[in-house]
């Protein structure tokens, strides 16, 4: 069996451009989750690089340790909202074989269907068992 390279390259270009256009068209590709009370927002970048973090001044009341924590939960849990963001940016262009490349990046679907706050100044809570 023989390898059209032309053919090959052309669709590899044709990808490219797709991948450009829908990323013009989405921006950039972020996560942002807050504490329930607004007191503490967190931006992540895919990949889990942080961007952006805000606080309010309710954001201090609760210590040192307490805020460290909340943010903490706050950047996985927009860092899993990147990564599915990412995903759903490029897997429509990559097809099947590259869901399974960005699933092993660790770029998967959000499947939490609820939105999770953190009311807590501790950060999310772990239901007891």
């Amino acid at each position: 069996m023989e390898i059209d390279i032309d053919h090959e390259l052309d669709t590899v270009q044709r990808k490219v451009e797709q991948t450009e256009q829908r990323a013009q068209r989405i921006g950039p590709v972020t996560g942002l989750a807050s504490s329930g009370d607004g007191a503490v927002t967190v931006e992540v970048r895919p990949g889990g690089l942080l961007s952006e973090v805000k606080l309010t001044p309710a954001a201090l009341s609760s210590g040192s340790e307490a805020l460290a924590a909340q943010i903490m939960a706050l950047a996985e849990r927009a860092t899993k909202r990147a990564g599915a963001a990412m995903y759903q940016t490029l897997a429509p262009v990559l097809g099947p074989e590259g869901e399974k490349h960005l699933t092993s990046l660790g770029y998967e679907p959000d499947d939490e269907d609820e939105d999770e706050a953190f009311d807590s100044p501790l950060g999310h809570r772990r239901p007891p068992r």
